[in-house]
């Protein structure tokens, strides 16, 4: 892919937002914060344990969901 490619694909989304949908019930990942973290400890996200990746999570909505649906 070139830059010519890149600017053609990015003209679809001028606003700048590139949303994939997601399933309700998975939690949200906090991709701002996990960078920042990612950046400052100078490591990959899957390097990243379980309970480090725990972090970066928002259960609120998906534990919402169970708790109307109950």
């Amino acid at each position: 892919m070139n830059k010519d490619d890149i600017e053609r694909f990015e003209e679809g989304f001028q606003d700048g937002v590139y949303v994939i949908s997601r399933n309700k019930q998975e939690p949200r990942v906090k991709v701002r914060a996990l960078y920042d973290y990612c950046q400052a400890n100078n490591v990959n996200p899957e390097d990243l344990s379980e309970q480090e990746m725990e972090h970066f999570l928002d259960r609120g909505l998906s534990n919402m969901n169970d708790r109307i649906n109950k």
